[in-house]
């Protein structure tokens, strides 16, 4: 920073102060003040939906793991040798839950960055920018509110009347350098937050079809694995029975340990 803008930040920095302190009237635009605070929630809203589509990414990675850990604890407690045929249910199960990692997941993992996670990420970028014009606002804004005061106290001291000329002239750019950039504000903001929606539409159409494929192909390659379950097996979990028989078992060890 120039040693031109150390100065206007300090006059900045005091002018904030005198209008904490009720000696500078502060300019007041409640028109862009509604639009700023609709323009900070989308902003809230719309990076922690970034964050969140991360998460659920990530979470789907952990789910993955955590089901691919399990199958191959019950495949080395089955006795499945490394390159072995599968041998038992337990093993098929590890080997479908394998292929469906290396084919279903790794497929979503290029689509969802670039329909999901990228859009909603570049629609975000554009908050740097926005917050750039919005806090040069805030500048030329105090800027303005100190000349005007200053004007205001010039006007009271006769001696100072060319002085005041040139604080005039002063006040004059420079509230015709705020009016401009707050009426831009005031027309864009609204236009860039009503973006939203047509914006983020098709990435939520993404992310609904991705997860129905995702789920889909999880579910077509372990109902394949139904039909090879026990036959009376599978009817005692319809029928509701399948806990009968395993109290009938437990009770049948509680008497061997008797």
């Amino acid at each position: 920073m120039s040693w031109t803008g150390v100065k206007k930040a300090i006059n900045r920095a005091g002018t904030q102060v005198l209008v904490k302190a009720g000696q500078v009237e502060a300019t007041v635009d409640t028109e862009f003040e509604f639009e700023e605070k609709r323009y900070r929630t989308m902003q809230s809203h719309s990076r922690k939906l970034h964050s969140e589509l991360k998460y659920y990414l990530d979470t789907l990675r952990r789910l993955e793991s955590a089901q691919l850990s399990v199958a191959k604890a019950l495949s080395s407690y089955y006795g499945q040798q490394q390159g072995e045929k599968p041998k038992s249910l337990a093993q098929e199960y590890f080997a479908a839950l394998e292929k469906t990692h290396d084919e279903v997941a790794k497929a979503l993992e290029t689509p969802y960055h670039q329909t999901v996670l990228n859009p909603v990420a570049r629609f975000n970028s554009y908050y740097i920018e926005i917050d750039e014009a919005i806090k040069k606002r805030e500048h030329k804004r105090l800027d303005y509110d100190a000349l005007r005061s200053k004007v205001q106290k010039l006007i009271d001291r006769p001696d100072e009347e060319e002085k005041l000329k040139d604080t005039e002239q002063q006040l004059g750019g420079a509230r015709e350098v705020y009016e401009k950039l707050n009426g831009e504000l005031k027309h864009e903001l609204p236009r860039f937050t009503n973006l939203r929606i047509p914006f983020f539409d098709p990435s939520f159409e993404a992310f609904a079809r991705l997860q129905m494929r995702y789920f889909r192909e999880n579910y077509e390659s372990l109902a394949q694995l139904e039909t090879k379950l026990d036959a009376q097996t599978r009817q005692d979990y319809m029928d509701g029975t399948l806990d009968s028989r395993l109290d009938s078992c437990l009770a049948k060890m509680r008497e061997l340990q008797a």
